[in-house]
C-alpha cells in the first residue's frame, strides 16, 4: 500500500515536471516565429487593369497567407491602430506615392520584419489556333519581387534584406483578362490573371 502511494506521488511529480517543460517550449516555439507586416505593395506594370488599390490589398492577403503557411512567420494582428494605418498607406503606395517610408517607420516597433512586394512584370501573349474549331488563347505571365527586411534591432541583422522573386502563368480562352472585383474584394481564383498572381507569390515565398 505504501509502495503504491509512493508511486502515485512520483507519477504526479513527473507529470507536473513534464507540463512545466512542455508549456514554455511551446511558448518559445511560438515566439521563435518572425512577426511581420506587409508595409509596401507596389505596381510596376503600367497597366490600367492594375490601378485599383483593392488589388494591392488582395496581394497583401495572399502574401500573409503564404508566409504563415511556411510555419516560420506570423502576421501582426494585435495592433489594429497600426494595421489600419498601413492599409491606408498601402493604398497610397499602390498609386506610386512615397508612403512606403512612412509605413516602415510606423511598423518597426511591433514587427520583426517588414515585407515589401512589387509586381514587376505583367505580360500578355495571344495566339489563335488554325482549323475548324480555331480559338484564341491568351497566356498571362506575372513576375513579383518580395523583400523581407529585418527589424530585430541587433547590430548583425537589423536592416538585412532577403529578396526572392517568383513567376506565375495563367492561360485563358476568354476575351477578358482583368481582375474580378465584387463587393470591394478581388476574387483572384476567378481569373487567369488572379491565378497567375497567386502562383507568382507562392513561387517566390517557396524560395525563402
Amino acid at each position: 500500500m505504501q509502495h503504491s502511494k509512493v508511486c502515485l506521488v512520483f507519477s504526479s511529480i513527473l507529470f507536473i515536471f513534464l507540463i512545466a517543460v512542455m508549456v514554455p517550449s511551446a511558448s518559445m516555439a511560438q515566439n521563435a516565429k518572425n512577426h511581420f507586416i506587409v508595409t509596401q505593395v507596389t505596381d510596376q506594370t503600367n497597366n490600367d487593369g492594375w490601378k485599383n488599390h483593392l488589388i494591392a490589398y488582395g496581394i497583401r492577403n495572399i502574401v500573409n497567407s503564404e508566409l504563415y503557411d511556411t510555419g516560420r512567420y506570423l502576421p501582426i494582428e494585435d495592433h489594429p491602430e497600426i494595421t489600419n494605418q498601413i492599409d491606408q498607406l498601402i493604398a497610397a503606395d499602390w498609386g506610386k506615392s512615397s508612403a512606403a517610408l512612412i509605413a516602415d517607420e510606423v511598423s518597426k516597433s511591433v514587427a520583426d520584419c517588414l515585407v515589401h512586394v512589387t509586381v514587376r512584370d505583367f505580360k500578355v501573349k495571344r495566339a489563335r489556333s488554325i482549323g475548324l474549331f480555331s480559338a484564341a488563347k491568351t497566356t498571362i505571365r506575372i513576375s513579383v519581387d518580395i523583400e523581407l527586411i529585418s527589424t530585430d534591432g541587433t547590430d548583425d541583422t537589423d536592416g538585412t534584406v532577403h529578396k526572392v522573386s517568383g513567376t506565375g502563368k495563367g492561360i485563358t480562352r476568354s476575351l477578358g483578362i482583368l481582375f474580378q472585383i465584387r463587393e470591394d474584394k478581388v476574387h483572384f481564383n476567378e481569373t487567369s490573371v488572379g491565378q497567375a498572381t497567386q502562383k507568382a507569390i507562392h513561387d517566390a515565398i517557396a524560395k525563402l
